[in-house]
């Protein structure tokens, strides 16, 4: 199937991406991965589009989606130049076509293809690339989204994916999905490791029980290409500032210490009077012993620790919106009771915990439902296995 003949037939709003090329001050590109989606339009008339994409969409590390049939990923190999595409073959085909003189013509693609070869680096001027054509219910149904996705871990997620949707005899279409981003540690050619954020895909249903965990914790955010050291030399001098008005103040807390020596004299004596008088204060008062002082210290760590907490009454395997769920009933801190689905990461862990089991809980609510996405152990208690 053409991909390209399939794509102008449709009414397109324009691309979603999580990255784009930038150039940076001394005229060089550079490819930045935001770790969050953003959108581009080619056509005006698209603004309104745009702008609801950026205020619903934009930002975020996941999408809604829907396929129109049970096609939407085109996967195939393509060369390219400064030009554009100049050459490209549907992957599973072995007939594709070349760009001679401004005309497409037919080549037959094959395996040993100098294009194809690796060089020392591993790279390969044909290279493996995907489009995946979908809607955006939440801003329009009659015009479709494209993505164009060139990281090989996230062609294969995709493949996978639909490919055992296949095996199962499941339709794409009708189904409401969610493509995310996730980072992961991988390595390039050269041996160098790069955590890379890898596009994945599953149903909105399963997306939201099963929210994926990320493996960092910063927020990213749009780099800024600058090459102005203003920043830090600002720095530089404030801390130089701060050194210097710290030296005056030791140097004036020299100066007063030595003009008022004789005074300071006085109130030495004043407070070892006032020290003795303490001393027998509390020879006559009755010391604390060491094990009350534990058990005050034990009452205020237990307090602060168990505050948001649930402590485990039960668990059970229900079904919720058709699905199984391993889930929980616990209690908060205030008697009260409630049932929470629980991740699959967490689940193996908590099956092998008994009656009074505590946890801190990260609850998210969807349709009268609690999943919960994060766990925390505070107090774990094991089941005993007979020997």
């Amino acid at each position: 199937m053409n991909t390209t003949q399939t794509y102008v037939k449709m009414p397109v709003i324009g691309k979603v991406q999580h990255g784009e090329k930038l150039i940076t001050d001394d005229g060089k590109q550079r490819t930045v991965d935001y770790g969050y989606f953003i959108a581009k339009i080619q056509e005006a008339n698209m603004q309104q589009y745009l702008d609801k994409f950026n205020t619903l969409i934009k930002g975020s590390k996941s999408i809604d989606i829907q396929f129109l049939d049970d096609n939407p990923l085109s996967v195939r190999q393509e060369r390219a130049n400064q030009s554009g595409t100049v050459c490209y073959c549907m992957e599973g085909q072995s007939k594709g076509k070349q760009k001679i003189k401004n005309l497409w013509q037919d080549i037959e693609c094959k395996s040993d293809c100098t294009y194809l070869q690796k060089d020392t680096y591993g790279k390969s001027p044909c290279k493996r690339i995907a489009w995946l054509k979908f809607l955006i219910p939440q801003i329009a149904l009659d015009r479709i989204w494209l993505m164009k996705i060139t990281g090989q871990e996230a062609i294969d997620n995709l493949q996978s994916y639909i490919s055992f949707q296949y095996l199962q005899g499941n339709s794409l279409k009708n189904n409401i999905y969610t493509i995310f981003l996730t980072q992961k540690e991988q390595i390039d050619s050269l041996g160098k490791i790069h955590n890379n954020y890898v596009l994945d895909i599953i149903q909105k249903s399963d997306f939201i029980s099963h929210p994926p965990i990320s493996n960092n914790s910063q927020d990213p955010q749009k780099p800024i290409i600058n090459n102005d050291k203003t920043p830090t030399n600002t720095t530089q001098k404030t801390s130089k500032q701060s050194n210097s008005s710290k030296e005056k103040q030791s140097q004036g807390t020299t100066t007063t210490t030595k003009s008022s020596s004789t005074p300071v004299k006085k109130e030495e004596k004043k407070e070892t009077t006032s020290q003795k008088s303490a001393s027998k204060k509390e020879t006559t008062s009755k010391p604390k012993s060491s094990n009350q002082k534990k058990a005050e210290e034990s009452n205020q760590e237990t307090t602060s620790e168990y505050d948001n907490c649930y402590v485990l009454l039960s668990t059970s395997t229900e079904k919720i919106q058709n699905k199984e769920y391993f889930v929980a009933e616990f209690v908060d801190m205030q008697d009260k009771t409630l049932k929470v689905a629980i991740h699959p990461n967490f689940v193996t862990e908590l099956s092998e915990c008994e009656l009074g089991t505590v946890v801190k809980l990260d609850i998210q609510e969807v349709q009268q439902t609690n999943f919960a996405v994060g766990l925390e152990f505070v107090e774990k208690h094991t089941k005993k296995v007979a020997a």
